[in-house]
């Protein structure tokens, strides 16, 4: 037996036993739970490298009690769809915010400081130049500069967009792919963040200056970014890689919703270069992420869904 059929049986016999233990459980639900369950271990033996022991405390208690939640959740009856079920299949995503806040912690227990210099360096061998910094010198309008941070904006908003229109027009099941699709892309993110920390240009490069950064969606940005940020998330990007995680799930399931999101997709892309909230390094590889990411995604997604719907599945 190779290597690979070994793997393939252990993983189905672990998915199978999870499966039978939570009968409701779905795709997004396995995902979530491997993912709280992984960094929630990580920070209970290495969170004595912080410096607050109280912090150590609550990060420990915050990730037991998401999945103790989402072990009520997934014992209880799937409700059909409507406002029930849309929060039903939502709700791993609404863990995000704060998965994402703590990486300012994880992103340095495994290191002693941020790997930018192999970021600019990749930088220059691609391009031969530092995006982050001549993209905005070579398009200074200001309406350009406004419609591009209009577009990185949007990103805080992109997902229950397309989301809730996905589900409103009753693409139920492309919903629920589009949930699981993000899930495990903000997951693989988040893992590369944890053990190779990137800062990005908004740390290492002084800010676009005067008149731009009087714009209004100039403003709101950077406003947002002094509270929201987390250092050491910067690549890939997960702003590009999560939005143009929706392109292919809207492809298969719902074509009008892929081309209104098209251009967004593509303008947010460009803004987290323009700018200087990400390396144009990280870009790429945040659109390489998805491009190699997302067929594993939907084999996987398939058979999670096989498991949980309690269908057998080929080990092969």
């Amino acid at each position: 037996m190779t290597l690979y059929m070994r793997w393939m049986t252990w993983f189905h016999r672990r998915v199978g036993w999870f499966a039978a233990r939570f009968p409701e459980a779905g795709p997004a639900d396995v995902v979530l739970m491997a993912y709280v369950a992984l960094t929630g271990l990580i920070i209970l033996f290495m969170g004595w490298r912080l410096d607050s022991p109280g912090l150590w405390a609550m990060l420990v208690i915050a990730h037991a009690a998401i999945l103790v939640i989402t072990w009520l959740v997934t014992r209880l009856s799937r409700p059909d769809p409507g406002l029930l079920g849309f929060a039903r299949d939502l709700y791993p995503l609404l863990y995000i915010v704060f998965l994402y806040w703590e990486l300012r912690y994880l992103a340095l227990f495994f290191s002693v400081g941020y790997n930018d210099a192999l970021i600019l360096a990749a930088e220059e061998l691609l391009f031969r130049e530092q995006l982050a910094m001549t993209l905005s010198q070579r398009f200074p309008q200001m309406w350009i500069s406004e419609a591009l941070h209009f577009f990185y904006a949007f990103y805080w908003v992109i997902v229950p967009l397309a989301g809730g229109a996905m589900y409103l027009r009753g693409k139920v099941e492309g919903f629920r792919e589009l949930v699981f699709s993000l899930v495990a892309v903000f997951f693989t993110c988040y893992l590369f963040f944890i053990f190779f920390p990137v800062q990005g240009p908004h740390y290492e490069f002084p800010p676009i200056g005067e008149p731009w950064s009087n714009g209004f969606f100039y403003q709101m940005v950077h406003a947002v970014l002094e509270d929201g940020g987390s250092k050491g998330a910067a690549f890939p990007s997960s702003h590009v890689a999560v939005a143009c995680t929706i392109l292919p799930v809207a492809w298969r399931h719902d074509r009008p919703v892929f081309w209104a999101f098209l251009i967004p997709v593509v303008g947010l892309t460009i803004s987290t270069v323009y700018g200087r909230f990400h390396y144009g390094v990280d870009a790429l590889a945040g659109v390489l992420l998805v491009v190699v990411l997302f067929p594993l995604i939907m084999k996987l997604y398939t058979r999670l869904t096989w498991y949980t719907a309690g269908e057998p599945v080929r080990a092969d």
